[in-house]
């Protein structure tokens, strides 16, 4: 973001900002080094001064005949052999610490309410191609106050290949509706796929039909290729290519030295924010869900950059169920994506 931070002056108070952190940083660092440092001196004094009392008892034994001299260096010895056994306490005491604090976070997320409810029966899977209905859908995120999705009078009838866009104000349940379809949150009303409530359904299996895509999809420090993989392991590197180009980045794929084995950087920054998100798109299509649900993928992109890779999904997915969830506030006329959907619904 450099370039844009340069243009709205907001430079100095960023780099302020990071100078800040790296201070903060710096000085728990040193702190923890000065801990350290002071754990291992006092181990290797306490060795030192465990074998000059061990030549202290010793030596006066040896001259008084009460000890052999090939058992002083016996005795000498076994301080630093007790001593190699305990020398790494001081480093245990500060992973300690630091586990325990791991270990708190970690049961803070464990001791959380489950947001979904698994079917203590579950029914099998229906077959044949996926017709979506929604009526009347409510939900909730666990420890809210109130409805993070209030639609009781949403009605859609999605049969297979449909493709519409749901609209509206932060905050009105969008993404909420997102989790709902991938089973991440259990709803009120009813959501059922080929005549079958999902929250009937084993949500794993669900998932292999409904797909979520995030605004903010986890982009790794790993090759593009392996980040594409991760929807379905076991795919060929055609496979991956293929999607890479049906999301749009065969040229750009073209171009790359090391094609597939290009690493993309920590958090994708070594590409930019349009292929970071089409990189996400292209997992989506790899997973070769029937119904994609995507929430906001043109986030964080500019216009023309977002109506582009829009465009290029919305085709690519031509013969997928497709409920794009986006918070584009052009005019439907004036919008080539919204154009090109069968449906908007506004949620309000």
């Amino acid at each position: 973001g450099l370039p844009e931070l340069v243009a709205f002056g907001a430079l100095p108070d960023r780099l302020a900002a990071l100078d800040r952190a790296d201070r903060a940083v710096t000085r728990a660092a040193s702190r923890s080094a000065w801990t350290a440092g002071l754990g291992s001196a006092l181990t290797v004094l306490a060795t030192g001064a465990s074998v000059l009392g061990a030549l202290a008892l010793g030596v006066p034994a040896v001259r008084a005949g009460d000890l052999a001299p090939i058992l002083l260096a016996v005795i000498v010895l076994t301080p630093l052999a007790a001593f190699e056994a305990v020398a790494e306490l001081s480093q245990a005491a500060q992973r300690l610490l630091r586990a325990r604090e791991d270990a708190r976070r970690v049961a803070a997320v464990l001791s959380l309410p489950d947001p979904v409810t698994e079917p203590a029966a579950p029914a099998p899977m229906p077959a044949g191609p996926p017709h979506l209905r929604i009526d009347g859908v409510t939900a909730r995120w666990p420890g809210a106050a109130s409805d993070s999705l209030h639609a009781p009078g949403l009605r859609l009838d999605l049969p297979p290949g449909r493709h519409i866009a749901v609209m509206g104000e932060s905050g009105v349940g969008k993404s909420t509706l997102a989790a709902v379809l991938a089973r991440f949150l259990d709803y009120g009303g009813s959501v059922t796929l080929n005549g079958v409530e999902l929250r009937d359904l084993p949500s794993d299996e669900v998932r292999r039909v409904i797909g979520l895509g995030g605004q903010d999809s986890h982009v790794f420090d790993t090759t593009v290729a392996e980040n594409v993989r991760l929807a379905r392991p076991g795919a060929s590197d055609e496979d991956v290519a293929d999607a890479l180009r049906r999301a749009g980045l065969g040229p750009w794929l073209d171009t790359l030295p090391e094609g597939l084995a290009t690493r993309v950087g920590e958090h994708g920054s070594a590409v930019s924010g349009g292929q970071r998100q089409r990189i996400a798109l292209a997992r989506a299509l790899l997973a070769d869900v029937p119904v994609l649900v995507l929430d906001e993928p043109d986030a964080h992109l500019d216009d023309r950059t977002a109506v582009t890779v829009l465009t290029d999904l919305l085709e690519a997915a031509a013969d997928r169920t497709v409920i794009l969830i986006t918070h584009r506030d052009a005019r439907p006329a004036d919008d080539p994506v919204l154009q090109s959907v069968d449906q908007i619904v506004t949620l309000t």
